[in-house]
């Protein structure tokens, strides 16, 4: 995995700075130097030729960051002011302030009437930097960081957070009381995880990372591991099976979707589409009888068989290859036999929606010789956990870790920056996607292309983590030409298949 790519934990941020001073001989000074360099830099990328800069600082390294930044923006002649928070600084983060002074930058003690005024009377054209709280902060941010914070964000200037907007928790994402809401963020030597996941996510803005010309062997394995990595599509669609010029369509799996209760057929039916169009050479749906002739005259290339109960349903078990159940399946007595029997057959298979809802309230344990894809959203994963969808947000990396301690399989906690936590507990994020997938039947295509690639041969691991990523990137892509306002799940169906496409560079 590439620097680029991994994500880590403080502690393991901090045995890589660690190594790179004790193993390397790089000084603490020296780090700390490159890092205000490499944020000064992005800001003037970022925001070209300002006119002030506002720099908050802290009393601990982060804090010392930010004291480069300001000494550097001296030099070039561009007006700065430090507002301090602590002025009980030691070792590096003492040097840089040191070297903020002889360069004749104002240093003042922060508080909230004084900062505002200065925002206010100053061009607007400035920028602030959050130099407040690094990563080594624990607990909610209090008292005059408190304060600092908020006028931050209640600034009209552009933000730039140096290492994790202050206040997000850096290793889950996590906000306690209050954080910096950036308009980017540069971390350092390592991505941290609290950046990409949780409400650190939103908070970070842009993100962007500065390796500090550290030696590329301090990645070595000699080094802590990264926690996550962040999803990539070209080694992913690498997984997909070439289709040889005498292929048939017995070749890539036979796709059941099952669900679509009274007045829930639409689900199915999305989640059979994606699954036809994502490459499986079969796709059928069990559903209520009202539903077959719908799903047929809408998508013909699918065969839809109405079951009135879970002894019809049962024959259906012997000819598919991989199942989707789930969308659309309600919570009702025939809800219920469907899914038993999908639980007792061997199929590898996706569990969503209601198929998850159900499995929280019924006594029903997965086995776990069968291969399963859970793909919760976040209530789905509070129901299944006992516990509120405010916990579950609040750390939602332990939360993807307890689905999986208590169902196994492979896990997809669904949300921005949406997790798959896989068969070996290798945690993987995915940062593409946006808003504008906040709408009716996201969750039921993504079910249908991951039962369409787990069909063409892709373990579950590598069909979550395929899926979850062309899914989201299939959203931008629409976006991106169309806007935002009004994406439809079923408008993802053409770009996906574009985006598993070999040819599509």
């Amino acid at each position: 995995m590439s620097p680029d790519t991994a994500l880590y934990s403080v502690a393991q941020v901090r045995q890589l700075d660690h190594r790179a001073i004790e193993d390397y001989g790089i000084p603490a000074t020296v780090l700390m130097k490159r890092a205000g360099q490499a944020a000064f830099n992005h800001l003037l990328q970022l925001w070209p030729e300002p006119n002030h800069l506002q720099v908050l600082c802290g009393g601990g390294n982060n804090g010392g960051d930010g004291y480069v930044i300001a000494a550097l923006a001296a030099q070039r002649k561009l007006p700065v002011v430090v507002w301090q928070l602590s002025d009980r600084l030691a070792g590096a983060a003492k040097a840089a302030r040191d070297f903020a002074r002889q360069e004749g930058v104002p240093i003042k003690a922060f508080n909230t009437r004084d900062f505002q005024a200065a925002i206010t009377t100053a061009p607007t054209t400035g920028v602030l930097v959050d130099a407040l709280l690094g990563t080594g902060a624990t607990g909610s941010p209090r008292g005059s960081y408190v304060a600092a914070i908020e006028a931050i964000n209640s600034a009209l200037w552009p933000v730039l957070a140096v290492d994790i907007p202050s206040g997000v928790n850096a290793d889950n994402g996590s906000v306690a009381k209050v954080a910096v809401n950036a308009d980017a963020t540069v971390s350092f030597i390592g991505q941290k995880l609290g950046n990409l996941v949780g409400r650190g996510r939103v908070c970070s803005g842009r993100r962007l990372l500065a390796g500090l010309d550290v030696p590329a062997d301090l990645y070595t394995t000699d080094s802590p591991q990264p926690l996550a990595g962040i999803l990539s599509l070209q080694p992913l669609r690498k997984k997909l099976p070439v289709r040889p010029a005498d292929a048939h369509k017995g070749d890539f799996g036979h796709v059941l979707v099952v669900g679509g209760d009274y007045g829930f057929g639409g689900a199915p039916l999305m989640a059979a589409q994606m699954a036809a169009r994502a490459g499986a050479g079969l796709v059928s749906v069990a559903t209520r009888p009202a539903n077959t002739s719908a799903i047929v005259a809408r998508q013909p290339e699918l065969m839809a068989a109405g079951v009135q109960s879970g002894q019809e349903f049962l024959p259906l078990l012997s000819k598919p290859s991989t199942l989707v159940i789930g969308p659309g399946l309600g919570r009702s007595s025939w809800s219920e036999q469907l899914l038993y029997h999908c639980l007792h057959g061997d199929k590898p298979a996706v569990l969503d929606a209601d198929a998850l809802n159900l499995i929280a309230r019924m006594p029903l344990e997965l086995p776990d010789s069968t291969p399963w894809i859970l793909t919760p959203h976040p209530g789905e994963a509070a129901r299944l956990l006992d516990v509120s969808v405010a916990v579950v947000q609040s750390d939602r990396v332990a939360a993807v870790r307890e689905l999986q301690a208590r169902y196994g399989g492979t896990v997809v906690l669904k949300g921005a920056g949406t997790l798959v936590l896989t068969a070996a507990a290798n945690l993987w994020v995915c940062d593409a996607g946006n808003p504008a997938m906040a709408s009716g039947g996201m969750g039921d295509v993504l079910s249908g292309l991951l039962g369409a690639l787990l069909a063409q041969g892709l373990s579950p691991d590598d069909a979550a983590c395929l899926g979850v990523l062309a899914h989201a990137m299939a959203a931008d892509r629409v976006v991106s030409q169309q806007g935002s306002r009004g994406l439809l799940a079923t408008d993802l169906i053409e770009p996906v298949r574009h985006l598993l496409d070999e040819a599509d560079e």
